[in-house]
């Protein structure tokens, strides 16, 4: 309706808001208000100020929540604050190539033509430099 593009961002903290189940619900409710193709950055926890006694996210945690929401259906969903990760970079939901390779906040390769795959040409959703 309104052509925007919209990304979703959770900060997963452990013993506040990580509970699987909570979790599979807001996948759920992305893909059914939002669309599949509603990008979700699910970021990495560091303890601070008045959470400072919370221990940092596990990675595994991230992991999957990543492959659970995959599962459902959502085409990006991504893990930040977790560098080195698999989770940074942007797949083809159609051949599984990798199209958009990131190192924390540096994008390293970009493998699109005119917003689709370069491999299968399927159009890939999102706002990207020619």
């Amino acid at each position: 309706k309104w052509k925007t593009h919209v990304e979703i961002v959770t900060n997963i903290i452990p013993r506040v808001n990580d509970e699987a189940e909570s979790l599979k619900k807001m996948a759920s409710w992305i893909y059914q208000e939002l669309g599949k193709d509603t990008p979700w950055h699910i970021t990495r926890f560091f303890p601070h100020l008045r959470l400072s006694h919370v221990e940092p996210t596990p990675i595994r945690t991230l992991d999957k929540t990543r492959e659970m929401a995959l599962g459902q259906g959502l085409n990006y969903v991504y893990l930040g604050n977790v560098w080195g990760s698999q989770g940074e970079n942007t797949y083809c939901p159609q051949c599984g190539a990798i199209l958009i390779v990131r190192e924390g906040l540096e994008t390293k390769k970009i493998q699109l033509k005119n917003g689709r795959c370069q491999f299968c040409s399927y159009s890939i959703a999102g706002r990207f430099p020619e």
